[in-house]
Order: structure tokens, then C-alpha cells, then sequence
């Protein structure tokens, strides 16, 4: 292993695991978009409820996995700035153990639930599919991902090299994803479809240990760790374990009781709004992702008034760029969702600002959350999750039964609303400590009301332009709008802020400098 290529160089890393971020989540963004299209085309949008449905079930299993990896990443920051390879190599074991444990957890109790999965299904479902052994294949695809080799996926995460896990999944992925539309369209064989997610699943997590094991061969999972080590990854574990809860019950408890109640083109229609979020959730998660480990290193090595400072800086530039996703999806939801699944498949205007206003709401906690998880807060905001989990289900509950898919969306944003600003505030009484809390509230105020009154502004606009217009016409004209406006009139209300005004020239110099071919 050649130590000075791996040197941990923050904006090196970031840059480069941005880069491969942005190649990788394309593919993973815009092909599983093709083949829920074709699924839903070709199949029926029950089909795609079904994929829906199983995915949620599963992602509310897999809370078993506890945050491990985070916590296990975390652990690993300050052994690898001091090259405490044994650390290290403990570190790896007690990774390898849990994750061969959490997989027969999951196995053992999603077969304890393999007899209830009719209970979940309101309604008919497709008559050539057999829910059991859809279910079976699911759960089969979620136990294999702990059971081969992904533990060591955490070393290349902990250097930075998230371009590497990108570069496999790309290329994997790329031959998977062409498969399933062959299969979809040309065989029309639900079955063989989802045979796939488990195939693939084995070989990403096999190739990654090759290349880890080749790249890092004096890594390998011996060793124990002390027991000061082990007290703070139970803490952090247990932290983890409750945070995971909140984080879990959001849309798949929404799915779930969709289903229950609804039925399943009902969970169909849901998720293909649901699923522009993923989207735009994935291209700005390519942000956190990328900066998270650097974060992480920099908090081991700078005092937090220098993180402070990163800390708002980062927050400006991520919110302006949410805020400009807000304002698109406010005037581009509903006319992109009746070219691509038609006009049958159209919420209210009403649940689509709902969508956008839940949106927004947790994207202003995703660079908080950065620094939560870097700093290793977990333990200190492990109720507020439990909190927001069971407001969730008991308001999923009550409200979706007076107002269907609104009260569910509804439900979500009270519950996640509730718990705000408690959970913001803990890296600020933990970690900045005498940072003023008051400041980021108002910033994300701020960050808050600006996109949202120029996207109704534009919104109000839109709406009195021809309803005759041809629909691809139409989209077109509102994008070139939404590309081009919004941004500019930002920056101009953005200037009248001294802090955000710095932030604003300090990008113009980065842009500047780099076109002029200044690589400092």
C-alpha cells in the first residue's frame, strides 16, 4: 500500500469522489427511472407498487444493521491519520462479525414475517405473481449485501475513496440495468426481473473486496479492540440504533400504510413523486457523501471555531443549491409527471407543494447532519428518532385515513417538523458549543422563504400562460426559465446579506481562478 497516494488530502478526495459521485449516481438514478417507466408501461403501476412496497418492508428490516459502518468509520479517523494499522485491522474484525450477524438477524426475522406480507396488500395484486416469493427474493437481496464481503467497503470510505465503491458500481450496474430492460420489455417475466437485485448485489460486494484486498493487503479483519474503543462504539451503536428508527419511518412507513390503506397503484402513484426527491436527494447527497470523510478528519485536526466557520459557509452553498432545486420542482412536478407517467397518474396540486415543502425541510438538515455524524453525536439525539417515529406511524395512521396520500405526506412533515430543532441543536450545544443556534435558524429561515416566494412568483406566472400549449412545450419553456432566473435572483437577494455576500465572491474567485488556470 503506498501511503503517500493514500494521503487523506481533504479537497483532493472530495474533488475526485464528487466527480465519480456525479458518473455514478446518473446511472443509478436515471436507469432505475427507465425501468420503473417500462415497468410501469409495460407491466402496470401495480408492478411497480409491489417494488415499493418490499423495498419499504425491507428498509424498516435493515434497521437491524444499527449504523455500524458509521460507527465503525468514525472509529477509524484518528488510527488512520496516526497509520495504527492493528487499530485498524481490529476495527475491520468487529465490522466483519456484526455484519455476519445483523444478515441472519434480518434473515430470521423477515422470514418471521413472510406469512403476514398479504396483511400489507389492500386490493388485488397482479395475478401472475406470487407475493411470497417476490418478497423471499427481496429479502434474500438485502441478507447477501451483509453477507458477502461488504464490510470492507468501510476502509475505502474512511480514506476518502468512495471513487473506487463508484467506479465498480458503475460498471456493474451499467450490465445489470440493461439486463432488467431487456428482461422487462422483450421477455416480460416479473420474476426474472427481480432475480437480478440479489445477482447483483453478490457481485459489487465481490469485486469491491478484490480491489480492496489488492489496494490495502496489510488490512485484514484480526485483532481486538480495547476496551475504551469498545465502550464508545457501543455508545455510538446504540445512538445509531435509535437514529436509524426516525430516519427509516419516513417513507417507508408512508409506503407501507399507503398500501394497507390505499392499495397498491396507490403506493405506485406516491413513489413516482416520491421518487423525483430520490433524485434530487441523490445528486446533492453526492455533496454530503463526498465531504462527509474530510469533515470527519478535519474535525479530529481543527478546532470547531475553524469547522464553525466551514460549517455556515457550507450550509450557504448546499441551501442555495436546494433552494434552486425547490423552485424547479415547484413549476416542473406536475408537468414532468404527466409526460412521463400521463395524466391518470397526477396528485393534486395541493400534495405536490406538500412534496416540495418536505423537500426543502430536510435538505436544511443535511449539513448538520454532516457534522453530527463526524463529530460522533449519535448517543446525545438517539430519543428525538424514537420521538419522530412514533409520531409518525400514530399521525400516518389517523391522517390517512380523513385525507388519503396528503394526510400521509402530512403526517411525515409534522412528525419530522416536531423534532427539528432539537436535533439541530445538538451539535451546537455538543460540538461548536458557543456558536449561536439562533444564527442557523435564521439563516435556514432565510434559505426558506426566499426560493419558496420565487418559485410561487413563477408558479403564479406559469399559471396564466396558455393551458393549450403543447405539454413538451411547455416543460420545455418552464425549464429554460427555471435553469436560468431563479439563480440570478438569488444572488441578487443573497447580497444584501453581508455573510452570504462574502460566500458569493469567494465562489466568483474559486470560479474564476480555476477558469484561469490558477489550481491553487
Amino acid at each position: 500500500m503506498n501511503d503517500n497516494y493514500f494521503a487523506l488530502e481533504r479537497k483532493q478526495n472530495a474533488i475526485r469522489n464528487t466527480k465519480w459521485g456525479i458518473v455514478e449516481k446518473i446511472l443509478i438514478l436515471l436507469f432505475p427511472f427507465v425501468i420503473r417507466t417500462c415497468l410501469i408501461y409495460k407491466m402496470g403501476i401495480d408492478y411497480a407498487g409491489l417494488n415499493s412496497l418490499f423495498s419499504a418492508i425491507l428498509s424498516v428490516l435493515n434497521i437491524a444493521e444499527l449504523g455500524i459502518s458509521s460507527a465503525i468509520i468514525y472509529n477509524m479517523y484518528l488510527p488512520i491519520a496516526q497509520k495504527d494499522k492493528a487499530k485498524i485491522c481490529a476495527l475491520l474484525r468487529v465490522y466483519k462479525t456484526a455484519y455476519l450477524f445483523i444478515g441472519t438477524i434480518i434473515l430470521v426475522f423477515g422470514l418471521l414475517l413472510m406469512p403476514f406480507i398479504k396483511f400489507f396488500v389492500k386490493g388485488a395484486i397482479p395475478n401472475d405473481v406470487n407475493l411470497y416469493i417476490i418478497y423471499f427474493v427481496f429479502l434474500f437481496n438485502t441478507v447477501v449485501g451483509y453477507l458477502f464481503f461488504s464490510y470492507k467497503n468501510c476502509i475505502l470510505t474512511s480514506y476518502q475513496r468512495i471513487d473506487i465503491i463508484s467506479k465498480v458500481s458503475f460498471v456493474i450496474n451499467t450490465i445489470i440495468y440493461i439486463l432488467q430492460i431487456v428482461i422487462i420489455l422483450c421477455i416480460d417475466n416479473y420474476y426474472l426481473y427481480v432475480m437480478t437485485l440479489p445477482f447483483a448485489t453478490i457481485l459489487i460486494n465481490i469485486v469491491n473486496y478484490i480491489v480492496v484486498t489488492k489496494l490495502f493487503p496489510d488490512y485484514k479483519p484480526i485483532g481486538k479492540i480495547d476496551d475504551i474503543t469498545k465502550r464508545e462504539l457501543k455508545k455510538n451503536i446504540l445512538g445509531l440504533l435509535i437514529g436509524k428508527i426516525g430516519s427509516s419511518s419516513r417513507n417507508t412507513l408512508d409506503s407501507i400504510i399507503i398500501s394497507t390503506f390505499l392499495g397498491l397503484a396507490s403506493v405506485g402513484i406516491y413513489n413516482n413523486y416520491y421518487f423525483i426527491i430520490t433524485v434530487l436527494n441523490g445528486f446533492l447527497g453526492i455533496i454530503s457523501t463526498s465531504i462527509v470523510s474530510g469533515v470527519g478528519n478535519k474535525i479530529i485536526i481543527e478546532s470547531p471555531e475553524t469547522n464553525y466557520l466551514d460549517f455556515r459557509r457550507l450550509n450557504f452553498y448546499y441551501m442555495w443549491i436546494s433552494g434552486w432545486c425547490l423552485i424547479c420542482l415547484l413549476n416542473l412536478y406536475q408537468p414532468f409527471i404527466r409526460i412521463w407517467v400521463g395524466e391518470s397518474s397526477l396528485l393534486p396540486n395541493v400534495s405536490m407543494f406538500l412534496f416540495c415543502y418536505y423537500f426543502l425541510m430536510l435538505k436544511q438538515g443535511d449539513i448538520n447532519s454532516i457534522y453530527y455524524q463526524a463529530a460522533g453525536l449519535w448517543y446525545y439525539g438517539r430519543w428525538r428518532s424514537i420521538v419522530e417515529a412514533v409520531i409518525n406511524l400514530i399521525l400516518n395512521i389517523i391522517l390517512g385515513k380523513i385525507w388519503g396520500i396528503n394526510g400521509i405526506i402530512l403526517a411525515t412533515i409534522i412528525s419530522f417538523t416536531l423534532v427539528y430543532f432539537y436535533g439541530s441543536s445538538i451539535t451546537f450545544t455538543k460540538y461548536f458549543k458557543n456558536k449561536k443556534l439562533l444564527i442557523f435558524y435564521f439563516d435556514n429561515i432565510v434559505y426558506m422563504i426566499v426560493p419558496f416566494s420565487i418559485g410561487f412568483i413563477l408558479y403564479y406566472i406559469f399559471s396564466y400562460i396558455d393551458n393549450n400549449m403543447n405539454i413538451y412545450i411547455d416543460f420545455l419553456v418552464r425549464s429554460l426559465v427555471c435553469l436560468i432566473i431563479p439563480n440570478v435572483v438569488l444572488i441578487i437577494i443573497y447580497l444584501f446579506f453581508k455573510e452570504k455576500r462574502e460566500y458569493i465572491f469567494e465562489l466568483y474567485n474559486f470560479v474564476i481562478n480555476k477558469i484561469g488556470g490558477n489550481k491553487k
